[in-house]
């Protein structure tokens, strides 16, 4: 296990774009996952925006594995995060990716398609995703408390 602390998801030898191309790989992995029951929703809120949810929907996914792998990295240290591994933490990071990839997918595709924007759906849909993933660490805290079980650990 290497020291980035994210499990054993991880070995040692890897380092460098190897190492950031497996977090990003995960992290979208984990992303998506979590992120499946807003899904049901943007996949029925395209029939009426089916322009600007799909492309605030994948702004979404792809700034979010890349801010996701980069939060639990700490290079951008938004606060301690639980190991993915880490089940009881499971139903909150359901809710959270979930609740956080619909307003980035439907509200700010829907948003964006009133105004007839696709730029705004992309950068908008891209941006709220990060920020809300941003978040996470905070609502952990609000919920379960400090300190971690098992955090991950800074790399």
């Amino acid at each position: 296990m290497s020291g980035d602390g994210t499990g054993s998801l991880y070995v040692d030898d890897k380092e460098g774009l190897t190492a950031w191309v497996e977090r990003f790989f995960f992290a979208g992995v984990e992303l998506s996952v979590l992120s499946t029951p807003a899904f049901v929703v943007a996949y029925l809120a395209q029939a009426l925006y089916p322009d600007t949810v799909p492309l605030a929907g994948l702004a979404a996914i792809g700034a979010g594995s890349i801010a996701l792998a980069v939060y639990r990295a700490r290079t951008v240290d938004v606060g301690g995060w639980p190991r993915r591994g880490e089940f009881s933490t499971l139903p909150l990071r359901v809710a959270h990716f979930s609740l956080v990839f619909l307003i980035a997918c439907v509200a700010v595709g829907a948003a964006a398609g009133e105004v007839g924007s696709w730029g705004m759906a992309f950068l908008s849909g891209g941006a709220a995703e990060v920020l809300g993933l941003g978040l996470f660490p905070r609502v952990y805290r609000a919920v379960h408390g400090d300190p971690f079980r098992k955090p991950a650990e800074r790399a």
